[in-house]
C-alpha cells in the first residue's frame, strides 16, 4: 500500500514536470473561417490542440480563449469563449478548439494577441486519489485584422474665387478607415465642364505618401481661374489611389464670384455733371454706387455719393454731381464705384476720368472775383473820366442851364 502511495505520488510530479508539453497548438497564429478578417466581421477562430505530453492522459479538456490585453478586449467581441474538447489521450492526438467572435467595426488594422487556457484531469487510476485538474497556457496567440481605410478630404482653402484669378490652395486629406493605404495619390479632375480652371506648375496628381488610420496629410498648388469662368458653384473632382487597388472620389467646392468691370465717361450739361458708368462684363452688379472721394482737383456742392441700382451686363446709366475745379490744379477726377457680385460680396473699384469742365463750370469762384474787379475797375474809369474833364462837364452844365 505504501509503495502504491510512492508510485501516485512519483506519477503526479511527472505529469506536473510534463503538463508544460501536455498540450500545443499548431502555431502563433489563429486559424479563422474566412480570411482575411475585417472590422464588422462575424467569423470563427479555431484552435488546434495536439496532446505532446509523450504519454500524458488528457481527459475532460476544455479551452478559453482569453484577450491578452485591452486592445484586443476592445476590438473583439467574444461571442463565446470556451469549447469542450472531450479526452485527448493518445500522444500527437489532436482536436480543435472553436470560438465565435465578433469584431467591433472601429478596430484598427492590426496584430491582436490573446491566450488559450486548457483545462484537463489525467486520467483516473483507480487509486483512492482522485484525478485532478490542471491547466496549462498557450501564450501571444495572435489575431491578424485588415482595416478598411477610407481616405476622405477634411479640410479646404478653396472659397470664393474670382474670374482671371490665381488661387493658392491647400487640401487636407484623412484616413478615417480603420487601415491603412500604401502609396496613395490625389488626382484633381479639372476637365470637361470644369476647363475654366487650371493648376499651375507641377500637374494634376499629388503624392499623399502612407496612410495609416487617423492619419492626415496635405497637397497645396496654386489654381487659376479663366476669364472667362462663369459664376456659379463649382465640385472640382478629386480621386484618391494606392495600393491593393485602393480607390476612393471626393469633390472639393468652390464658388466663382461674378466679378465685373465697368467703362466710364462723363457729360456737362448746364452746369450739371453727369458720370455715365457702363457694366461691360460678363456678370449683373447690384446696389451700385457712385461716390466722389474728397481730393485736391475738384470739390463736390451737395452729395457725393449716387445710387444708380442694378446693372445687367450692357446696362448703363448715369450719376449726377454738381462739381468745381479747383484753380491750378490737374484734371484727373477719382471716383469710387461699389457693387454687390452675384455671390454677395460687395466690391469697390476706384476709377479715374480726365475732366475738361467748361469755363462756366470751372472756376466758378474765380469767374465771381473776375466779374467784380471788372465791375470796380470800370467804376474807377468813370470817376477818373468825370474827374479829368470836370472842366469841360461844368461849362457844358452851365450852358445848359443858360
Amino acid at each position: 500500500m505504501k509503495r502504491m502511495k510512492v508510485m501516485y505520488m512519483i506519477f503526479g510530479v511527472v505529469s506536473t514536470l510534463l503538463l508544460a508539453q501536455a498540450a500545443s497548438a499548431a502555431s502563433n497564429f489563429l486559424v479563422t473561417e474566412s480570411a482575411p478578417v475585417f472590422p464588422g466581421d462575424t467569423t470563427y477562430v479555431y484552435v488546434p490542440i495536439k496532446n505532446m505530453g509523450f504519454g500524458s492522459f488528457m481527459e475532460d479538456v476544455s479551452v478559453k480563449l482569453v484577450p491578452k490585453d485591452n486592445a484586443s478586449t476592445n476590438a473583439v467581441t467574444l461571442l463565446n469563449d470556451v469549447d469542450s474538447l472531450g479526452t485527448i489521450n493518445n500522444w500527437g492526438a489532436q482536436r480543435t478548439g472553436k470560438f465565435r467572435i465578433y469584431v467591433n467595426p472601429d478596430a484598427v488594422e492590426g496584430d491582436y494577441y490573446f491566450n488559450i487556457h486548457i483545462t484537463f484531469r489525467g486520467q483516473d487510476t483507480g487509486g483512492s486519489t482522485q484525478s485532478t485538474y490542471l491547466t496549462t497556457k498557450l501564450e501571444d496567440q495572435i489575431l491578424t485584422i485588415k482595416g478598411k481605410p477610407l481616405i476622405g478630404l477634411i479640410n479646404s482653402t478653396l472659397g470664393i474665387v474670382a474670374p482671371m484669378s490665381i488661387n493658392k490652395v491647400t487640401l487636407q486629406f484623412k484616413n478615417t478607415g480603420t487601415g491603412t493605404v500604401q502609396n496613395a495619390v490625389a488626382e484633381i479632375d479639372l476637365g470637361g465642364s470644369n476647363s475654366g480652371f487650371s493648376i499651375l506648375g507641377g500637374g494634376t496628381q499629388f503624392t499623399l505618401g502612407s496612410l495609416k488610420a487617423g492619419g492626415t496629410a496635405d497637397i497645396t498648388f496654386d489654381l487659376a481661374v479663366d476669364i472667362a469662368a462663369r459664376p456659379g458653384v463649382y465640385n472640382l473632382p478629386v480621386k484618391i489611389t494606392g495600393l491593393n487597388n485602393y480607390s476612393s472620389h471626393n469633390f472639393a467646392g468652390l464658388v466663382v464670384a461674378g466679378t465685373t468691370n465697368f467703362e466710364t465717361s462723363y457729360q456737362e450739361t448746364s452746369g450739371t455733371f453727369s458720370l455715365n458708368i457702363a457694366n461691360v462684363g460678363i456678370s449683373p452688379a447690384s446696389a451700385v454706387t457712385v461716390s466722389l472721394p474728397r481730393q485736391k482737383n475738384f470739390s463736390v456742392t451737395g452729395s457725393s455719393t449716387s445710387v444708380i441700382g442694378n446693372l445687367n451686363p450692357g446696362d448703363y446709366t448715369s450719376a449726377i454731381f454738381q462739381i468745381t475745379k479747383t484753380a491750378g490744379t490737374g484734371n484727373t477726377l477719382e471716383f469710387d464705384i461699389q457693387y454687390t457680385d452675384t455671390s454677395g460680396q460687395r466690391h469697390t473699384m476706384t476709377k479715374f476720368l480726365n475732366v475738361e469742365l467748361s469755363q462756366a463750370g470751372s472756376q466758378s469762384g474765380a469767374s465771381e472775383s473776375s466779374t467784380n474787379y471788372t465791375t470796380w475797375l470800370l467804376v474807377v474809369v468813370i470817376i477818373l473820366v468825370i474827374y479829368l474833364q470836370r472842366g469841360k462837364i461844368t461849362a457844358l452844365f452851365r450852358k445848359s442851364k443858360g
